[in-house]
């Protein structure tokens, strides 16, 4: 790297470590108004989905208030866990000085990414790179405050991540009504859309709140049924799922995910999606909140559905979770437990090792 390649380099991370202040949201966040949202208790839990519309911001300050508007609004109507989407953090790109104008000029994130490099060999992961520290300051900072601050469950969608060895990594959070982080859930399968830079995860998380236990797998998770099977099979009576989606309208395409599997692994489910036409991304919803069939008198999964698919909205309904347990007691799964036990692991093993041979796809081990 040449002297000006790293004199811009220190300007650039300077500038974003001052974008992203955490005193600066804090105080920003301090001054606004707040109401407590009520405890959930072991027999119900009232939850919001936020179907989120993605544009840059200047500074973390603008983000947090963009956070605090919504979880607001959705404490205002009762929600005591709050969902937001995948690739909530997007909108920090804004604090890398040419990518606004790039973004206005509806540039694709590849191309943008190259007009960065000037030619010079830039890559999606160099620019990731380069700002996950200040997503890390804002996302981590602006969500623990207004979790402390209404008291409420929230799940802030997905950041970006990195480990020391400079993995990347989509990563979803969970927040306590205290601001304390209670975990996080990387993303365990890649879309063609993130196969260039994502490392995906090796851990599926089953976290307990006391009144429930949830897991929260990340969008293109829920197309696996090994998935939702693991998750409930460990005690996880709400699946979290948070996506980005451009055919998320279609609702063909759709059905593969959430709403599929909570009929084969019995719990209630969500998915709050995007909404963005950031690069040419086109991320649309509808966004929904859904039980398994036979749960409740009706012809329909949904509790709560979107009306739109490229609107933000925010959704809410009440999960009764005593209804979800009475009713697993009397549909319980019929496992052959003999027949999983022969073929298992075995035939994962021996599929690892024909596609490792073969060079198609990296599998963590």
């Amino acid at each position: 790297m040449s002297i000006q390649d790293r004199l811009l380099s220190a300007a650039i991370n300077a500038l974003l470590a001052y974008q992203a202040r955490p005193a600066a949201i804090r105080r920003a966040l301090k001054k606004r108004k707040y109401t407590r949202a009520s405890p959930p208790t072991r027999e119900r839990v009232t939850i919001a989905v936020v179907q989120m519309h993605l544009a840059l911001v200047d500074d973390g300050v603008q983000f947090a208030d963009k956070y605090y508007t919504l979880v607001h609004n959705a404490v205002e109507r009762g929600a005591q866990l709050i969902v937001f989407p995948e690739y909530a953090w997007l909108p920090i790109l804004g604090l890398l000085p040419p990518v606004r104008d790039m973004a206005r000029q509806g540039v694709s994130l590849n191309k943008a990414v190259n007009a960065l490099g000037g030619g010079g060999g830039l890559t999606i992961k160099s620019v990731f790179r380069t700002i996950v520290p200040a997503v890390k300051r804002i996302f981590e900072t602006t969500a623990s405050a207004l979790a402390a601050q209404f008291h409420v469950y929230l799940m802030p969608g997905t950041a970006l991540t990195m480990d020391r060895a400079g993995h990347l990594f989509n990563t979803a959070y969970l927040f306590a009504p205290d601001g304390s982080l209670i975990g996080t859930q990387n993303k365990l399968h890649a879309t063609t859309l993130e196969k260039d830079w994502l490392t995906t995860g090796c851990e599926l998380g089953v976290f307990d709140l006391g009144f429930t236990r949830l897991a929260m797998p990340v969008c293109m998770d829920f197309t696996y049924w090994e998935t939702t099977r693991i998750a409930t099979l460990r005690g996880a009576e709400i699946l979290l799922d948070m996506s980005a989606d451009a055919t998320a309208n279609d609702d063909f395409l759709a059905m593969r995910g959430d709403e599929t599997r909570i009929q084969e692994s019995l719990a209630y489910s969500t998915r709050a999606y995007c909404i963005t036409k950031l690069f040419g991304l086109d991320f649309c919803g509808p966004s929904h909140i859904a039980a398994p069939l036979g749960l409740y008198d009706t012809d329909t999964t949904y509790l709560a559905r979107t009306q739109t698919h490229d609107r933000e909205e925010i959704i809410v309904a009440d999960l009764d979770l005593a209804r979800l347990r009475e009713f697993r007691a009397a549909h319980p799964r019929d496992f052959n437990m003999a027949l999983y036990k022969k073929y298992l692991p075995r035939v994962y093993n021996e599929y690892r090792a024909r596609i490792i041979q073969d060079g198609k796809r990296r599998i963590c081990n």
